[in-house]
């Protein structure tokens, strides 16, 4: 049996069906999971229900971002999240989250005050049905305006969003301690991993890497953090076949961590 508050997220298996990932995650007796919203979009009810069957529960549903350029868009994103967040508080899970997307003016306030014009529709639909939408700062500018924790903040306070905080984005972020306790509040999510940074570089599981995992752990718990920790191992190579075997070792592998930390 895993630790009771770890998750694992369907981004460590993103080649993988919904079924796939379900009869692993049974198998090792894992109690929380990490949706993709493209993996269970052909039929949600059925899928979802199964999940329930075999007792595990949604941390987090992966869905889509805004295109802040194009308000043309906006109306069927929030119609995605509303759908999503249907379905979350169906299941009574967690959360859901996405990237913030952003403009071709990378100027950052004004990119911020139209996320927040998007994104507000959202945040009202997900405090009524008792889900928490999130959004995740990301390195991958392409993808986020926002990169960085301390930035989150910001976002979060004039959004209402949650925050996903995940070690492969803010391992190396200054003054980290101080920022998770400024940012707790908000924090919906902590995801965790490994980075190689020396080698062949890029996410890896735990104990593969060269992070200090466990300060990084003891720096979220001391912030005073409760909820679950999801395993989010993203492929650098998004084509590339998950290997059963190492991603077993890693689901293992974070479970220790957590026990050591007396998580």
């Amino acid at each position: 049996m895993t630790n009771a508050r770890l998750s694992v997220d369907a981004m460590c298996s993103f080649q993988w069906p919904f079924e796939r990932e379900l009869a692993l995650w049974r198998d090792m007796g894992v109690r929380h999971a990490g949706l993709l919203m493209n993996k269970i979009a052909d039929d949600p009810k059925t899928k979802l229900a199964a999940l329930d069957g075999v007792g595990i529960r949604i941390s987090t549903l992966i869905t889509a971002g805004f295109q802040l350029a194009d308000r043309s868009n906006w109306d069927a994103t929030r119609a995605i999240h509303r759908e999503m967040i249907d379905l979350v508080a169906a299941h009574e899970g967690h959360s859901i989250y996405f990237t913030t997307g952003r403009t071709i003016r990378c100027d950052w306030d004004e990119d911020c005050a139209l996320f927040a014009e998007a994104v507000a529709p959202t945040v009202e639909h997900a405090r009524r049905q008792g889900v928490i939408a999130a959004f995740e700062p990301s390195l991958r500018t392409s993808a986020s305006f926002c990169t960085t924790l301390s930035d989150a903040i910001e976002v979060a306070e004039r959004t209402g969003l949650g925050i996903v905080s995940d070690f492969g984005n803010n391992w190396m972020e200054r003054g980290l301690p101080k920022t998770l306790k400024r940012a707790m509040p908000h924090i919906a999510l902590v995801q965790i991993g490994d980075i190689a940074i020396s080698g062949r570089g890029g996410r890896a599981h735990i104990g593969q890497g060269d992070l200090p995992l466990k300060r990084m752990m003891g720096d979220v718990l001391d912030a005073g953090y409760e909820g679950v920790f999801d395993l989010e191992v993203v492929p650098a190579d998004y084509a590339a076949e998950t290997d059963e075997g190492e991603l077993r070792a890693g689901i293992q592998a974070a479970s220790d961590l957590l026990d050591a930390m007396n998580v």
